[in-house]
């Protein structure tokens, strides 16, 4: 529903509206159905906003009015009809507002869900998902895809030098750094801890190693003007085709940086996993074998730290 446009809402809201209305005329003034126009300014304020939710709020008015008249309700005082008119539209009006008040908290609570709390960019929850979104198109496009992940090296001595306050304000300032580094079209993510990683999407292995170039640059400038004893260990791999999910994009990412890490940390790696292979089931057997030795670096590089 929510990926209708406005107008097809609207016209939704205002079926919702029109057959109320009318099972309101067949049964008669006798029982009334007005409490169910609620579903149809509902539907409109949720999905299309306050001024819709008014509108359709003001529409079921005036059909409640008409129902009545239709049906022959005859009253002492013509007054009575319109004081129960703007007591319905009213009522409608606050429902509309406290639903447009519970979806902008639920908005909020998602946006919170999906940021990091520290930097304000995607968490890794959110960067999965884009990753796993953009490893599709990549896939059905049969264009390439490359995913940086950036590790802070010796981040630990500034929480222990100069307390955790200090650590959130350099790992702002590198967030602040990538950002600012990328396209709009790149994602840029903390994973968690010192970690962080950029999605480059519609660049081939010699853009993407321009753009990671340029995005360690800034990093030293940045961080060696703020005279820290931070550096970092990036590894930029380029897939094509892309690997069969998200979690084999960052197993293979995150190998490659520890083996910076491991041959003196603050370097690039760059790396192109794959060529087009026909044959979906030699393409599998490739990624087994890949992430197979990526889980064997993996313990020897835990065991050596």
């Amino acid at each position: 529903m929510s990926k209708l446009s406005r107008a097809r809402i609207f016209g939704v809201a205002l079926l919702g509206v029109a057959l109320v209305s009318v099972s309101e005329h067949l049964i008669g003034f006798e029982i009334s159905l007005s409490i169910f126009y609620l579903c149809p300014v509902g539907i409109a304020t949720w999905y299309a906003g306050r001024k819709t939710g008014v509108l359709i709020a003001l529409l079921s008015t005036f059909s409640v009015l008409a129902a009545d008249l239709s049906a022959g309700r005859v009253l002492t005082r013509p007054g009575i009809m319109v004081w129960e008119g703007l007591l319905d539209f009213g009522f409608m009006l606050v429902v509309a507002a406290l639903l447009e008040s519970l979806r902008s908290h639920v908005e909020i609570e998602q946006e919170l869900a999906r940021s990091d709390p520290v930097t304000g960019i995607c968490n890794r929850r959110a960067f999965l998902e884009h990753l796993q979104s953009r490893l599709d198109l990549a896939d059905r496009e049969e264009k390439p895809i490359t995913l940086a992940y950036i590790d802070l090296d010796d981040f630990k001595r500034i929480n222990d030098r100069d307390g955790h306050h200090e650590g959130d304000r350099v790992l702002n300032l590198v967030a602040r750094t990538l950002t600012a580094s990328v396209r709009r079209t790149d994602v840029v993510a903390r994973l968690g801890g010192d970690e962080f990683a950029l999605l480059i999407t519609g660049a081939d292995r010699t853009g993407a190693e321009s753009l990671i170039t340029k995005v360690g640059h800034a990093l030293r400038q940045t961080l060696g003007y703020e005279q820290s004893l931070v550096t970092c260990s990036i590894g930029c791999v380029t897939f094509q085709p892309p690997p069969p999910n998200a979690d084999a994009a960052i197993r293979a990412a995150d190998t490659l940086m520890y083996k910076v890490k491991s041959r003196g940390k603050n370097a690039v790696a760059f790396e192109v996993i794959g060529d087009p292979i026909s044959h979906p089931a030699q393409a599998a057997l490739q990624w087994t074998r890949r992430e197979r030795r990526a889980s064997e670096f993996a313990r020897e590089a835990s065991h050596q730290r």
